[in-house]
């Protein structure tokens, strides 16, 4: 086995660079490609897929690095990597944007306010474009501007044979219809997107809303959490979390800040505030200022789920007591994202994202700074997991969770066998890959 056929930047484990270039954003990922091809072009994709078959050796497609369970690299495999492939084309004549595969969130939303339009995309500025909108796509514009698989209007994609083909509504429609919610790396390399550009902003308002040292303000905030959603004005799209020892609300209102606190006073008549920011300001402040909140990386797990129901004073109180059994005061979360809006407006066999009348998304997660702290971490998240999985129904594919079985059905609901169709025509087979992967019918 050589390195003939292979284009674009080559990593090999002899490389320097080698150390740096296979680690994930979760830290706690630790495995070992057989080579890393940083691609330049569909041309580079389409000669690291056709060297993988020609090596039988396994795909991975990494663009930036962001699956929770690590299923963009693993030990042995080829990893296709598009972080060099980051253009960003805007048509400001048809309100269009052209995206190559490895563009960052943060440079993207910054190249679209330069030009005065705001974008359906997520919260943490280093997830590339792929790993967001080919699982749908959520973040605190989603009820306002639906998610970001619904602002898309065309793909190209490397298939299996190394051809790029170009999916949208009239061409490889099934393939398109695939992709918005369920194309994460089941179907071949998309290398670039184009998107229908919805509104101009200009400012925004910012909330930010904490209870810290406030244990009584976990029940009161998720009871508040799900009356409040019932009804609420889809301008607004908020995450929250409660942790062992408060509680924490950020949301962003496209409107003025009088108008934000008259809808956000149920949030605010929680007792005991410790930080009330509601202000209004540009657009880009505001996604800078949440994405400010990330780590640059970090050693965690994070699994998420749909909530339909509404739960009742014993089940919030079980969730509280999950929390009060965890292994860390800050780092150990109970989370909720806002859906309805926009995103339960759309006819929910327009795309492959099933969950589409959710209320909200449900997460549980934990992360630490040594490795040692692993089991301890991972031993909670899923035992709360078991609990809030009786709750909930189905689970958001881009909050894996490797422990989940049957996870076709919890990813994509009554589409499987949609997508199993797909899979069949576009990879018969199974050039592409992973631990939940979508498999042959």
């Amino acid at each position: 086995m050589g390195a003939e056929g292979l284009t674009g930047k080559v990593i090999w484990p002899c490389n320097p660079e080698y150390e740096q270039a296979r680690q994930e954003y979760n830290r706690d990922i630790d495995e070992y490609p057989i080579a890393i091809v940083y691609c330049c072009n569909d041309q580079d994709v389409a000669n690291a897929i056709i060297w993988s078959q020609r090596n039988q050796i396994m795909l991975r497609i990494r663009s930036g690095g962001h699956n929770y369970e690590g299923y963009s690299t693993g030990t042995g495999k080829l990893v296709i990597d598009t972080t060099l492939m980051n253009k960003v084309e805007i048509d400001t004549i048809n309100n269009t944007v052209k995206v190559q595969a490895g563009t960052r969130l943060g440079k993207l939303y910054q190249i679209l306010y330069d030009k005065g339009y705001a974008f359906a995309g997520g919260t943490c500025p280093t997830v590339a474009i792929s790993g967001l909108v080919l699982g749908g796509g959520i973040g605190l514009s989603t009820r306002y501007l639906g998610l970001t698989a619904d602002s898309l209007i065309e793909v190209e994609m490397v298939d299996a044979k190394g051809d790029v083909l170009i999916a949208n509504q009239s061409f490889h429609s099934d393939l398109f219809w695939a992709l918005r919610g369920a194309g994460g790396g089941n179907f071949g390399v998309v290398t670039s997107y184009i998107f229908k550009l919805q509104k101009k902003v200009d400012k925004i308002t910012l909330i930010q809303l904490e209870w810290n040292n406030n244990k009584r303000a976990r029940f009161s905030f998720l009871s508040t959490w799900q009356k409040w959603l019932e009804n609420l004005d889809r301008r607004i799209s908020a995450f929250g979390r409660i942790y062992k020892q408060g509680a924490l609300l950020v949301a962003f209102f496209y409107g003025k800040p009088e108008e934000a606190q008259r809808i956000l006073e149920p949030m605010l008549s929680i007792p005991n505030i410790t930080l009330k920011n509601i202000e209004y300001v540009d657009f880009i402040d505001a996604i800078n200022t949440i994405g400010s909140i990330y780590p640059k990386s970090d050693r965690f797990q994070d699994t998420g789920r749909f909530m339909y129901k509404y739960l009742t004073k014993a089940e919030l109180c079980n969730i509280i007591s999950i929390l009060d059994e965890a292994p860390t005061d800050y780092d150990s979360l109970i989370k909720v994202y806002s859906l309805g809006g926009a995103v339960s407006d759309v006819n929910s066999k327009k795309t492959a994202f099933f969950y589409r009348q959710a209320k909200y998304i449900i997460a549980i997660s934990s992360s630490w700074e040594k490795s040692y702290e692993s089991s301890v971490n991972k031993e909670w998240v899923g035992e709360g997991f078991r609990y809030i999985k009786k709750l909930t129904c189905g689970s958001y594919v881009n909050f894996p969770y490797h422990n989940l079985r049957d996870y076709e059905i919890a990813y994509y609901g009554e589409y499987i066998r949609i997508l199993h169709r797909v899979k069949e025509k576009y990879d018969p087979c199974t050039v592409f890959s992973f631990p939940q992967s979508i498999t042959l019918p």
